[in-house]
């Protein structure tokens, strides 16, 4: 493990820098503290999308003859720490940009990356996932979504749920099963499909944050064109796992948590909580797993600087992170008292309840992306080898 930096890499971590300085203007940065309130920023987002593109930042990854720089994964992973240190918002079309975008890059036709590649990073398209269904969550093979041939276009029913930002997504990359009789990993396709159009119904899904950045899909005889078939009938569940593959963490979560577990001492000095041993005790350990966390993701990126591909340890990295981020936002929910108890919106609730706002976001965290449950049979099985309970 590298836990140093060399001198190009500090000179690239100091050009993030220096356009953040120039581009980012401090009303757009936010607390960093327990989820990004997103469903109310859309325009800033969108925004800061533009200032990106512009900036060439979206490409940083991809091949130089793609309009890329081939930043090595310890560039890409310096990128995303420096914004969320500097409290960068989200992109509003962040499913299209990091995961779409490299994908039909790879398995797009000469069409489907000519018409959509450079619209998805500039923001003029914004693409949803449509992968998770009620019942094919952790088990994606399990989707129950059908697409029929019509002649020279595909009609689909079905339903998708916890896809984010499908209220105002003008697409989503889709998967459906085009093939019932076939092995469920053989039968699945990948499409991109039409929000705007007769046939799709989104529901959002309001959550005890009193957000709404996700919601159900629902699909009935929507219909999608052959040339939005990405790659060959039957080879979805292939392209599904080069989405996935794209799937980001590491520094920029350290650095995350980092602030968060700064900010959570200044909280119990503030509220004359820090004289309490309890509650210095849980603050350093809050900073111990923080610190660990930042090795776990320095671990993680010299195995891919040396080409390894991520395998069963990413479970590792996501229960570590979201059981951590759970212990922290409850801390800081105890050392405000009766206060902890207001809800995030209360004209009384501390620093405009963004604390009680991440205690309720950190409970998702452990649900999401694969729950602690799934995640610890994961482990057990495919890194510590052991049998399987019956």
């Amino acid at each position: 493990m590298d836990l140093g930096f060399t001198a190009e890499e500090e000179v690239f971590r100091e050009e993030v820098r220096t356009w953040l300085d120039l581009n980012l203007p401090a009303e757009w940065r936010n607390g960093g503290v327990g989820g990004y309130r997103e469903d109310a920023d859309e325009s800033t987002q969108r925004q800061w999308q533009r200032r990106l593109y512009e900036g060439g930042w979206l490409k940083l990854s991809w091949p130089k003859e793609a309009g890329g720089r081939e930043a090595t994964p310890v560039m890409q992973a310096l990128y995303h720490e420096e914004m969320a240190k500097a409290g960068a918002p989200g992109i509003l079309g962040r499913l299209g940009v990091s995961l779409l975008a490299p994908t039909l890059l790879v398995h797009g036709s000469p069409w489907q990356k000519e018409t959509y590649i450079e619209k998805i990073l500039s923001g003029e398209l914004i693409f949803c996932q449509g992968f998770s269904e009620p019942d094919a969550g952790s088990d994606l093979a399990g989707l129950r979504t059908r697409a029929e041939r019509h002649d020279d276009q595909w009609v689909l029913d079905g339903q998708k749920t916890w896809s984010s930002g499908a209220h105002y997504a003008d697409k989503s990359f889709l998967l459906a099963r085009t093939d019932p009789g076939a092995d469920a990993h053989k039968g699945i396709s990948f499409f991109l499909v039409d929000m705007h159009q007769p046939g799709v119904e989104v529901r959002p899904i309001r959550q005890m944050t009193g957000g709404g950045e996700f919601g159900e899909i629902f699909l009935t005889g929507a219909k999608v064109d052959d040339r939005d078939l990405v790659g060959e009938p039957g080879a979805g569940w292939k392209i599904g796992m080069t989405v996935f593959g794209f799937e980001r963490g590491g520094l920029a979560q350290a650095a995350r948590f980092e602030r968060a577990v700064a900010e959570l001492a200044t909280l119990a000095r503030n509220r004359g909580a820090g004289a309490d041993a309890t509650v210095r005790q849980r603050i350093a350990q809050a900073q111990i797993e923080a610190h660990v966390f930042r090795v776990i993701g320095l671990r993680n990126l010299s195995s891919a600087q040396r080409g390894h591909a991520p395998g069963p340890e990413a479970s590792l990295t996501k229960l570590y992170w979201s059981e951590m981020d759970k212990r922290i936002q409850e801390t800081a929910v105890d050392v405000q008292g009766p206060y902890g108890a207001l809800a995030p919106d209360s004209p009384f609730a501390i620093e405009d309840g963004r604390w009680q706002f991440g205690w309720m976001w950190a409970q998702a965290e452990t649900i999401y992306a694969g729950s602690s449950e799934i995640q610890r049979n994961i482990i057990a099985e495919r890194v510590l080898g052991l049998p399987r309970g019956r």
